[in-house]
C-alpha cells in the first residue's frame, strides 16, 4: 500500500504542526483516504526546506506539504528562483486570526490602555524574520498609534512567546494555535483581535478596531504538491480535503483556533496566491526588504 509522505514545514510548537494533527485525525475521522500516512518534519528554516523538498519529488501523487505566506516572504526576502509557480498549489484550507498579546503581569490591562501606553514612546515586538507578519503587523500597529517600535528577531515562531515571558519584547501578535497554551498556562494575556470580528476562541476580547486602530490580518493556511501533479491526483486530493472537512476532529480545530473554513482548491488557489504574491511584494518593497 501506498504511503503519504505529509511534510509539516514549521517547527514544534507552531501552528502547522497544529494543523496537520487535526488534518490527520479528519483523515482518519472520516476515512477520507484509504493510503497509510507519516509525516516529515521539515521546520528547521519554515517554508524553504519543504519547497527544496517537494521539488525533488515531480508527479508524486503521495507527498503533499502545509504551507503558508512564508512560501511567498521567503522566496521575495531572499531572491530565490524557486516559488510555488513550480509546485502545485493544492488547496487554500483556512483563514486565521491574529491577536495582540502581552504578559499577564503587563500594566495594560486591555488595548485602549495598550494603545496610549506606547503612543510616543519604544516598546519592544518580535518575529522570527524581518519581513514576516509578525514584522509587518508590528509596524502597522505602531504607525496606528503613533509610537516607535523596536522589532526584535528571535530564532523561531515559538521563540516569539518564550521572549515574551522573559521580558525579551513587550507585546506580540500571534494565532491561537501559538498563544493557547500560554495564555491557559495563565503566563500571556490576550487584549485585542486584529480582525473585523471578534473571535470565537477569546469571545470576550475586543478588536483593535474597537480601540480606536483598525488594524487587520488573516493569515492563510493551506496545502502545496510537488510540481507536475497529474489532474486526476489533484483532484484526489480534492476529494479527501472535502471529505475531512466534515469531521468533528476538524471543526474542533476550527473552534479552538478561532479560523475560519476558507476552502479554495485547484487553479482558485493558485490564482490566490499570485495576487498574493503581489501583495507581499509591494508591502516588503516598502519596508525596503527585498533584494536590490
Amino acid at each position: 500500500m501506498d504511503t503519504v509522505d505529509f511534510i509539516i514545514h514549521g517547527p514544534p510548537g507552531s501552528a502547522p504542526p497544529v494543523l496537520a494533527e487535526a488534518l490527520l485525525k479528519g483523515v482518519r475521522e472520516t476515512a477520507a483516504d484509504d493510503r497509510a500516512w507519516s509525516t516529515t518534519p521539515k521546520g528547521d528554516d519554515p517554508g524553504v526546506d519543504a519547497m527544496n523538498l517537494l521539488i525533488t519529488r515531480s508527479g508524486d501523487p503521495n507527498s503533499i506539504s502545509t504551507c503558508t505566506p512564508v512560501f511567498i516572504q521567503a522566496p521575495l526576502l531572499r531572491g530565490m528562483t524557486l516559488t510555488h509557480r513550480q509546485l502545485t498549489p493544492v488547496a487554500r484550507l483556512v483563514a486565521d486570526s491574529f491577536f495582540l498579546v502581552v504578559r499577564s503581569d503587563s500594566p495594560w490591562k486591555d488595548a485602549k490602555e495598550f494603545l496610549a501606553g506606547i503612543a510616543g514612546r519604544t516598546t519592544r515586538t518580535g518575529g522570527y524574520f524581518k519581513g514576516g507578519i509578525n514584522h509587518l503587523l508590528g509596524l502597522s500597529i505602531a504607525e496606528g498609534a503613533k509610537a516607535d517600535v523596536e522589532f526584535v528577531v528571535v530564532p523561531s515562531e515559538p521563540a516569539v512567546w518564550t521572549a515574551m515571558i522573559e521580558g525579551r519584547i513587550d507585546w506580540g501578535c500571534g494565532v491561537a494555535a501559538e498563544i493557547l497554551p500560554h495564555v491557559e498556562s495563565g503566563v500571556l494575556r490576550v487584549i485585542a483581535v486584529l480582525s473585523e470580528e471578534r473571535s470565537e476562541a477569546f469571545p470576550n476580547v475586543p478588536t483593535l478596531a474597537e480601540a480606536g486602530v483598525p488594524v487587520t490580518f488573516h493569515l492563510w493556511r493551506g496545502l502545496m504538491g510537488p510540481p507536475d501533479l497529474p489532474e486526476a491526483d489533484q483532484k484526489r486530493w480534492h476529494a479527501i480535503i472535502e471529505k475531512m472537512r466534515t469531521s468533528d476532529a476538524w471543526k474542533a480545530y476550527l473552534a479552538r483556533n478561532g479560523q475560519a473554513d476558507a476552502f479554495l482548491p485547484g487553479r482558485a488557489f493558485r490564482d490566490f496566491l499570485d495576487r498574493e504574491w503581489d501583495w507581499y511584494e509591494k508591502h516588503l518593497g516598502m519596508a525596503g526588504l527585498l533584494p536590490k
